[in-house]
């Protein structure tokens, strides 16, 4: 162990995810699959999150506390170790409604790349969420996002 990892080692860095690190994580994930992470996928992500209820009294400290952490996990470990972390602690209630948020910020910046289905196509099976509901939230968020 490090100088560092001893100094800042227990500061929440190896904290397992809870169940707001959890959905905020696989929309973050959602937006950063296709390498990139676009300004409509990022507005599309705060305004999602900023509507629900697990997020209700998020101060900005919160709010900070919480991307930084997420957007820490991205940078060091990779879209695919943040999804896993993320959909091992969202609450399994919201599995569709995170899947359906997933899918809309996909398409927010009206094109869906290789990635990005690829990422989709995970995510279902993460979630397992099975093929016909997939397609139909797929569907639904399609037609949102016409126009």
């Amino acid at each position: 162990m490090g100088i560092f990892d001893k100094v800042f080692g227990g500061v929440g860095g190896n904290d397992p995810f809870g169940p707001q690190e959890g959905f905020a994580g696989i929309l973050l994930a959602a937006s950063a699959c296709d390498g990139h992470i676009a300004d409509e996928e990022v507005q599309s992500l705060f305004t999602m999150l900023g509507r629900m209820k697990m997020f209700q009294r998020f101060s900005d400290k919160h709010w900070q506390a919480l991307m930084n952490r997420l957007v820490g996990v991205r940078k060091r470990k990779g879209v695919d170790d943040l999804l896993d972390e993320s959909t091992s602690a969202c609450p399994t209630e919201l599995s569709e409604t995170v899947f359906a948020n997933a899918c809309d910020i996909v398409l927010a910046d009206g094109v869906v790349e290789d990635d990005e289905k690829e990422f989709i196509q995970k995510l279902q099976s993460k979630l397992s969420i099975a093929d016909n509901k997939a397609h139909t939230i797929a569907q639904v968020m399609v037609i949102k996002n016409k126009g």
